[in-house]
């Protein structure tokens, strides 16, 4: 299975004192998807599946590249990819997935969610691994008997044209 991460893009400020899970993307969060959109949409990548965390930044991400990405599925709210879930129980809920033949999942969420489960597929320790705003990263997962990854790439919103 293909796995592309997507970390939510640049949210409201936690000192606002907006409850974290109402915390809405700012302009630049928003040109940031538009750009990682754009990126997507001129090397026809496209989500077969597209599954985000009910945080409002995450949410408002994915809809954005739903919006911005021709073809691109609407955005399925998962419990699992919420703050602070075990990689353990992210990687059940995709070996679930894997289970229904799914090739291509896209998932857009949090750190240090995403580095934990990354590092956890690819066994090494999610020191190692930083997920910036609205960076992509895509992983070559194999399911059988004890997961295990290969990185394919990984793209931080500021590289991308």
């Amino acid at each position: 299975m293909i796995i592309t991460f997507l970390r939510h893009a640049t949210a409201e400020d936690r000192s606002l004192g907006i409850p974290d899970p109402a915390r809405a993307l700012t302009e630049k969060g928003k040109n940031q998807v538009k750009r990682v959109a754009s990126f997507c949409q001129n090397r026809l990548m496209i989500p077969q599946t597209l599954f985000c965390s009910p945080l409002e930044r995450a949410k408002q991400t994915a809809i954005l590249l739903h919006d911005r990405l021709p073809k691109c599925p609407y955005p399925q709210v998962v419990s699992w990819l919420g703050i602070e879930t075990s990689p353990y129980n992210i990687i059940a809920e995709l070996s679930k997935l894997d289970d229904h033949h799914l090739e291509d999942v896209w998932l857009v969420g949090h750190e240090p969610d995403f580095s934990s489960t990354i590092g956890l597929l690819l066994h090494t320790s999610s020191d190692n691994i930083l997920i910036k705003k609205a960076s992509l990263t895509q992983l070559d997962v194999d399911f059988t008997d004890d997961p295990t990854a290969t990185l394919l790439w990984s793209i931080p919103c500021s590289l991308l044209p």
